[in-house]
């Protein structure tokens, strides 16, 4: 039959903590596809879809517009979407005018398990729930919905879902236009369903996963993905795959112009070819292919190093002015970055600097270590082209399908270094590639870590393959065979460490911390 899917994605997510400060809740993701996505994937191609936007809407409407650009959707500005007299009914209400034909009604933070009926007869999607007060809740006679309980305590047993079929799209709105009264400060969708109830609205049970809060959605994610896995995520930017497509967020827009344009000038042809950009967003075909870490061995990590330093690590001859330029980008990104992120560690993490036994070791406070560091010839760099977040994960191994050959494409590129598109220091991608020597970022993922405090001792313990540890080696005979200064290297690295630490969660966090710190112990004093 021909209908319409409506979708409210309007709400400001006032229940979702700092998550929706950046971004629409209908945008989060929930094992790697925005909410939004396991909504529009129920539903087949030729479906109109017409989607109420209101807070952070570009961010909705740029998302579906790079990951289903074959899909008609529709957008609908909501004039109000915070304060009284605001909420679903008044949302879906000023969706009246598209809706003009049977629909099936779709909240923008649920996600159901089972295939979704057309709105051929009205029905009505229910869960099972233990409380009422915060739900729309029904009472069934006859196997009909018989009355509807908006946000009350109550004996039922069953909540609307934010999903429902629609067949008489004209009695539900004449019925939702005449009745604005409100409930907790929003008109309600009820105020239209109240009438189908007489046409007879049929209960439809569904596995409901609701995404509306923040600790439902948290509990959502667990669910999909696993709760075992360590999350590894930021709150500032998403990675979504949808139907072969690669999609990727920023929360700074700037992140993602300066990406864009990183990939189209000075890394084009060593990354992915960028197919969509739209404001916070910009969008590739997702590779076929292993990440080096999958197939880690010394003739494969030997081959990608020669390929870098010919096709990526190109020297840049710098005027005199650009020079002065360089150095500045230099000193910003390793000194005062770093002060400014353990600032940041520290008042997140409420951890004073001091003397710390780490792992049997004493080592004194950070300040100290830092101020031993000799900064002039850390950030004495090597102007080049770069990555900026060179590490075996980022790293894409295929081979040519006439020669056979390995080829090598880079994924995940940093936007800048200190400001500059258009060069970095060659010494920090030889100390991020030395960093996922050191830290095995994939075996981080699957939680192999420990971390442990006893007063003023800490301890921790991560997990190595011996492949990585072959891989370390290997780079450090290219280190050596091409005059770079390992010591330098080793530096940096502790300082990437540190810099980590603020960006991730308990207790990742305080490991990094801890080990950027003993590592610059032991390098300062020969140790």
């Amino acid at each position: 039959m021909d209908y319409k899917v409506c979708i409210l994605a309007a709400g400001s997510g006032t229940r979702m903590g700092k998550l929706s400060d950046s971004i629409n809740k209908a945008i989060l993701p929930v094992n790697s596809k925005a909410v939004i996505s396991h909504i529009i994937e129920k539903f087949p191609p030729n479906i109109e879809i017409v989607i109420a936007v209101g807070h952070k809407k570009e961010t909705v409407i740029d998302y579906v517009k790079l990951a289903y650009p074959e899909r008609n959707f529709s957008f609908v500005e909501i004039d109000k979407y915070i304060g009284p007299g605001t909420g679903p009914g008044y949302s879906l209400l000023q969706c009246r005018s598209q809706l003009k034909c049977p629909f099936v009604f779709f909240a923008a933070d649920t996600i159901v398990l089972e295939d979704v009926p057309a709105p051929d007869h009205n029905w009505f999607g229910i869960a099972p729930v233990k409380e009422t007060e915060p739900y729309c809740t029904v009472q069934i006679k006859n196997n009909l919905v018989f009355q509807l309980d908006d946000k009350t305590k109550n004996d039922n047993k069953f909540a609307f879902i934010g999903l429902a079929g629609v067949r008489d799209s004209e009695i539900f709105f004449k019925s939702l236009e005449n009745n604005n009264t409100s409930n907790s400060g929003e008109i309600q969708v009820s105020n239209g369903f109240n009438s189908l109830i007489e046409q007879e609205l049929v209960p439809i049970g569904f596995t409901w996963f609701d995404t509306g809060t923040e600790e439902n959605y948290a509990e959502t994610n667990k669910n999909f993905s696993g709760a075992s896995k360590f999350d590894f995520g930021k709150e500032s930017e998403f990675i979504y795959f949808v139907n072969g497509t690669v999609v990727k967020f920023f929360a700074d827009e700037k992140i993602a112009k300066n990406r864009y344009e990183r990939a189209t000038n000075s890394l084009l042809g060593l990354c992915p070819k960028i197919d969509g950009y739209r404001g916070n967003f910009y969008s590739y075909k997702k590779l076929t292919g292993q990440t080096l870490y999958d197939v880690l061995n010394n003739h494969t990590v030997k081959t990608f190093l020669n390929w870098a330093k010919v096709n990526l690590w190109k020297r840049i001859e710098i005027t005199p002015s650009e020079k002065k330029q360089f150095k500045k980008a230099c000193k910003d990104f390793y000194y005062k970055k770093t002060m400014k992120r353990l600032k940041k560690f520290f008042e997140k993490t409420g951890i004073e600097d001091g003397e710390t036994v780490i792992n049997g070791i004493s080592v004194p406070p950070l300040k100290d270590l830092l101020d031993k560091i000799d900064w002039k010839y850390i950030t004495n760099g090597v102007p080049s082209n770069f990555h900026g977040d060179l590490q075996f994960d980022n790293i894409l191994v295929t081979r040519d399908p006439v020669s056979n050959l390995e080829k090598f494409i880079l994924l995940d590129w940093r936007q800048d270094f200190g400001g500059l598109t258009g060069m970095g220091d060659l010494y920090y991608d030889l100390a991020k590639l030395y960093g996922g020597t050191t830290l095995s970022y994939q075996l981080i993922k699957q939680g192999m870590f420990s971390f442990d405090t006893s007063g003023s001792s800490v301890y921790y313990n991560f997990y190595l393959k011996n492949d990585l540890l072959e891989a370390k080696e290997e780079f450090e005979d290219f280190i050596i065979k091409n005059n770079f200064d390992l010591n330098k290297i080793k530096i940096i690295t502790a300082l990437i460490f540190l810099n980590m630490s603020p960006l991730h969660n308990d207790p990742f966090d305080l490991m990094l911390y801890h080990l950027g710190k003993s590592q610059l112990y032991r390098l300062l004093n020969n140790k």
